[in-house]
């Protein structure tokens, strides 16, 4: 048996390996010991940069370089900047490694290059505004944002953080003088090219708890073991998978309509999961239509069948 799940199992279970051995102590190291290459030049700056080595660099944190460095620099990163060195490196070797550095670390590298390069260009970066912005300019960011991105800034954007900034400090930051509204409209348009640029297909897939079966939950934890070198962890999508099934297969399967806000008839749940996940009618070897069946089952003889029953 199978779900919409099937074709997203190996890249999850990579992607999710990843993110453990990112957040696991100590962490392999990422670049070789000093001892094997030439130290590099430090490059002078006009704040002490993150240690960032581009050898690691991978399309995805070259997006997220390139995204960070614009924000705070308030227009798109250019020529030397770090971002630029990024998307170099990302053409090289897209994948980047297997343990790449953590957002955090690329966050603070693209704020201190972004530092850099006002500096050398007798400016300070934007950023700095989303700390100082009172209510009416947080309003004015977002509303403008909104209205260049025709939908409502995401997490991340200069609108939101302003809000945030706003809520914290609704009277700003004392002694710092406030942007002026044409600076806050500049501002809000420059970040939603940057969000426009970023809003993409989602490269990253995503796994239906509900509706992955256990054939390919114990194929989501192989393959994860085998990209970790260890058993998943409790908390990891692997372990997250065996559990949703280890629930759904002590539940009885019944028909019904789906509640938007109660999952009671399971087999509805489901098909209506996977139409809506696949785009088309589910196949007859999908859980959704195994459930039916077992709820057809039940319906006719008052049975108790679970998909753990069928297997599933």
């Amino acid at each position: 048996m199978t779900s919409s799940n099937a074709p997203l199992l190996e890249q999850a279970a990579y992607i999710d390996a990843v993110r453990i051995l990112q957040d696991t102590e100590p962490l392999p190291p990422v670049e070789p010991p000093p001892a094997l290459r030439p130290p590099t030049p430090p490059r002078t700056t006009a704040s002490t940069t993150a240690s960032i080595d581009l050898d690691s660099i991978g399309e995805a944190e070259a997006r997220k370089i390139v995204s960070e460095e614009h924000r705070a620099l308030g227009f798109r990163p250019p020529d030397g900047s770090l971002a630029a060195q990024a998307q170099a490196a990302a053409a090289r070797h897209p994948e980047g490694s297997l343990i790449p550095p953590n957002e955090k670390a690329l966050a603070e590298a693209a704020e201190a290059d972004a530092v850099r390069v006002a500096g050398e260009m007798g400016g300070q970066p934007s950023y700095k505004m989303q700390h100082i912005s009172v209510p009416d300019e947080a309003s004015l960011v977002m509303s403008e944002e909104h209205s260049e991105l025709g939908y409502r800034p995401p997490a991340g954007s200069l609108a939101a953080e302003a809000q945030s900034a706003a809520a914290r400090h609704p009277e700003g930051e004392p002694g710092v003088e406030h942007p002026d509204p044409i600076s806050l409209v500049e501002a809000a348009r420059e970040d939603a090219e940057r969000v426009a640029a970023e809003r993409e297909p989602d490269t990253v897939p995503s796994i239906n708890l509900h509706t992955i079966t256990r054939l390919e939950a114990q194929q989501l934890e192989s393959l994860e073991h085998k990209s970790l070198g260890y058993t998943p962890p409790s908390g990891s999508l692997a372990a997250q998978a065996q559990a949703a099934v280890a629930r759904r297969g002590a539940q009885p399967v019944t028909k019904g309509s789906c509640s938007s806000s109660r999952h009671t008839e399971l087999a509805a749940f489901l098909y209506s999961e996977e139409h809506r996940t696949l785009g088309y009618e589910p196949p007859p070897d999908n859980i959704a239509v195994v459930a039916q069946s077992l709820a057809d089952q039940n319906a006719m003889d008052g049975g108790t069948r679970t998909l753990a029953d069928a297997g599933v």
